[in-house]
């Protein structure tokens, strides 16, 4: 999660199956703390149902969070990588 990412570092982490999550609301940022635990409910459907806004748990609060990705991109996060997509997997 992060407040922005870069268009290659997006592509990037798409490619290699990690979720480029941005903060609905930036100042979320802020009150995030290292080392608190993450709680991603529902993620898969999520991403097959086509939304971009989802919420997580962060250290015991729910807090929104955008997934802007194209439908081939949605493709390549459900099947893990870039590379299991292309190998059929």
């Amino acid at each position: 999660m992060a407040k922005s990412f870069a268009r290659i570092h997006k592509a990037n982490l798409i490619n290699f199956g990690i979720l480029p999550l941005t903060f609905v609301n930036p100042a979320d940022y802020d009150r995030v703390s290292q080392g608190e635990p993450v709680r991603m409910k529902g993620i898969r459907s999520a991403i097959q149902s086509g939304k971009s806004e989802l919420s997580i748990e962060i250290g015991g609060r729910e807090v929104p969070v955008q997934l802007e990705v194209t439908d081939r991109e949605r493709e390549i996060l459900l099947a893990g990588t870039l590379l299991n997509l292309a190998a059929g997997k």
